[in-house]
């Protein structure tokens, strides 16, 4: 049969389609597709072609989806000049930033077709902004940065108890999420615990070469941006405490809990600002009161009234925090008196445990020697400042060439009475240590970070609320450094000694060690033998934490 047949012949088989020269008379009666895709407009599909037409829906036409071809539709006013030259490739021709078509030419993103991109429309009613949301139109990057580091990173540190750190991860974000202030708190939080990583790491890395290795960087964290988060979450938070209601106590107790773990990483604050080396420091507490603790290179005294004003919150709100959902920060299961049932004397004989690091082998042994320094040397003060009168100067070894100060002249037995009461802190929060160091013994393959674990539940960093009130203003009571003052810091360095030991504590330890160092220079400028010589061992047990600390870190 012949591909033309006339009109009067006859054939079994169905007349096939005009082909060839047919196909061109038949063209007039067909619609051109004038707003498809470009791929169908290459492959002049038309309209009414039910085999594979270009239906013009959007983003992918019908055709092309049956084909699995990319779909590209060119803007209205672009059409005729997008279809001269270019045909759309494949999508096994497509890379990730130049498209290219079979011939060798490419699309790039400068010539790429116009695409409309508009918003989703909602039946939304549109009301005012309130007056507590905020204006800006652009997002804060570096807040986003800190409200990331502190759910990666921050909050999975911040104790070593598993129902601990959940509260930290998921109840106390979910709180600070609906209310400003304690955001901005987290914020802060955050923000110091990026700037104490990206310094430990550098030294770290100066340390083990002598040169900062390329690619090492301190984050670029502005302390003076986390320090104004601080004090907008201190405002908010004591204007929340001016209205408190029971239904408030969890937001107020989150909010303590985060100026608390602020309060003590803040200790590193003057060596931490990364943008402002051989500036002025900034103080992450404002009306830091003038004395000893405000020069830079002095031990640090504001924190201890800021921890103890915010941790009363607790202590007024117990019954009620204790059935909220952030219970399980006031449980501490080895926070007891538990030691006494043995007594002071029995603790103190217990046998050195052989699975401690050496820095904790140290203070097991070195304890019970510190306690009684402590108190013999306030034992000879006391009796040296009965036979004084006023304006006469102690003499004795300790005490050689000095005066009482203006407060100890007025009120020496209550700085003597505030200090027994410090020791006696000293000697529960280190015996409870030592209980846990022993009860350790029964399962020797402990590791660190359980033993680390079971001094934490000690709460050992409760002491700032035990100590009374007048030792904390014997540290900044005067600018002059006399033999009474020199006592005070003394134990001070005790007290900071049990936060040393939790190197696994990233706001704890070395933070408190570098205070401990800061006053045995305060110390020696007394030229006191006997002060001298109670702070050679928390100074050894310093030592002593801060290699085993670098020996973990070359191991890893």
């Amino acid at each position: 049969m012949s591909g033309h047949d006339t009109p009067g012949s006859t054939s079994p088989l169905p007349a096939p389609k005009p082909r060839g020269p047919s196909r061109h008379k038949q063209r007039i009666s067909h619609t051109k597709s004038r707003n498809g895709c470009l791929m169908c407009k290459n492959r002049r599909v038309k309209n009414d072609d039910l085999s594979g037409q270009c239906d013009e829906e959007r983003p992918v036409c019908g055709a092309c989806s049956v084909r699995e071809d990319d779909c590209i539709f060119p803007s209205p006013q672009n059409t005729r000049d997008l279809l001269k030259g270019h045909r759309i490739p494949r999508r096994n021709a497509t890379s990730h930033h130049t498209l290219t078509d079979d011939e060798g030419s490419s699309i790039t993103p400068s010539n790429l077709p116009a695409v409309s991109i508009n918003p989703l429309s909602f039946n939304v009613r549109t009301t005012a902004p309130r007056p507590d949301e905020g204006s800006t139109d652009d997002l804060n990057m570096h807040d986003l940065t800190l409200l990331q580091h502190y759910i990666l990173h921050t909050s999975k540190k911040m104790s070593l108890n598993p129902r601990k750190i959940l509260v930290w991860e998921r109840i106390i974000p979910g709180i600070a999420a609906k209310h400003a202030f304690l955001m901005h708190l987290l914020l802060a939080l955050a923000g110091m615990d990026m700037l104490i990583i990206g310094t430990s790491e550098a030294q770290r890395s100066m340390d083990d070469q002598c040169q900062e290795t390329p690619g090492t960087e301190i984050p670029r964290v502005n302390l003076q941006a986390l320090v104004e988060h601080h004090q907008k979450g201190l405002q908010g938070l004591q204007e929340k405490l001016a209205i408190a209601k029971d239904a408030d106590m969890d937001v107020l107790f989150a909010g303590s809990m985060l100026v608390v773990g602020f309060a003590f990483a803040s200790l590193c604050s003057r060596d931490l600002d990364p943008l402002y080396h051989g500036s002025q420091q900034i103080s992450p507490m404002e009306n830091t009161p003038q004395g000893l603790s405000s020069h830079p290179d002095r031990p640090q005294i504001h924190w201890l009234r800021l921890v103890r004003g915010v941790s009363s919150i607790a202590q007024h709100f117990w019954k009620v925090i204790k059935l909220g959902r952030l219970r399980p920060m006031l449980f501490h299961s080895n926070a007891n008196e538990d030691w006494k049932l043995l007594g002071a004397e029995m603790v103190a004989k217990i046998p050195r445990p052989e699975n401690l690091p050496g820095y904790l082998s140290e203070f097991a042994l070195g304890a019970p020697q510190a306690i009684s320094g402590l108190r013999n040397l306030l034992e000879n003060l006391r009796n040296a400042s009965s036979h004084l009168t006023r304006g006469d100067q102690i003499h004795s070894p300790a005490s050689s060439g000095l005066a009482f100060g203006a407060d100890e002249e007025e009120h020496p037995g209550s700085i003597f009475t505030a200090q027994e009461q410090s020791i006696t802190v000293v000697e529960a929060i280190y015996m409870r240590i030592l209980y846990v160091l022993h009860l350790q013994q029964i399962d020797p393959s402990s590791s660190h970070p359980d033993i680390q674990s079971e001094m934490e539940e000690a709460a050992i960093s409760s002491w700032p609320d035990m100590i009374p009130e007048t030792f904390i203003s014997s540290l900044e009571s005067n600018e002059h450094l006399d033999i009474f003052t020199g006592l005070s810091f003394v134990i001070l360095a005790h007290l900071y000694l049990s936060l040393a030991l939790l190197d696994e504590l990233w706001y704890f330890g070395e933070n408190f060690g570098a205070e401990i160092r800061r006053i045995e220079y305060l110390v020696a400028e007394l030229n006191s033998s006997e002060l001298c010589e109670l702070t050679k061992w928390p100074i050894n047990v310093v030592d002593l934490s801060m290699k085993n600390k670098k020996r973990a870190y070359r191991i890893s």
